[in-house]
């Protein structure tokens, strides 16, 4: 495919980049299509008319033990392992609303991170089978 604007390539590009990081990809699955990244809701791309196929392959920043617990601490996933994340925190019981008991904010940021640690550990023995497969076809 030709490129005819490569100047505007670049600049899209370096925003890319700028947003999500030159090596930004989902941490679950290892999809990481720097033309894919975005960081806008599902629902916004619907109303824009980008089709559910693509909407599929895309990519959103996911608040790591919930934004209401610490805003900072965030995940690139793809929409699939987000939804997978989230519903995973759902039913470990962690709300997304403030909390102000420290003892109970810590809990909750504790089974929000088990969650996201037990698919990691998922997606490292995926891994981990691939290079054994690949050593073993050499």
């Amino acid at each position: 495919m030709g490129n005819q604007h490569p100047i505007r390539t670049a600049r899209r590009n370096a925003l890319r980049e700028e947003r999500l990081g030159k090596d930004a990809f989902c941490l679950f699955c290892g999809y990481g299509c720097l033309e894919s990244l975005t960081q806008v809701s599902r629902k916004w791309l619907e109303s824009k008319g980008v089709s559910p196929d693509w909407i599929k392959r895309l990519l959103e920043v996911h608040h790591g033990v919930g934004e209401a617990h610490d805003p900072d601490l965030l995940i690139t996933l793809c929409l699939n392992c987000h939804r997978e994340i989230t519903e995973g925190v759902a039913r470990e019981g962690v709300s997304m609303h403030p909390e102000k008991n420290v003892p109970k904010l810590v809990a909750l940021m504790l089974r929000a991170t088990a969650v996201l640690f037990e698919c990691l550990a998922k997606s490292y023995r995926k891994w981990a089978n691939l290079l054994e497969n690949e050593v073993e076809n050499k």
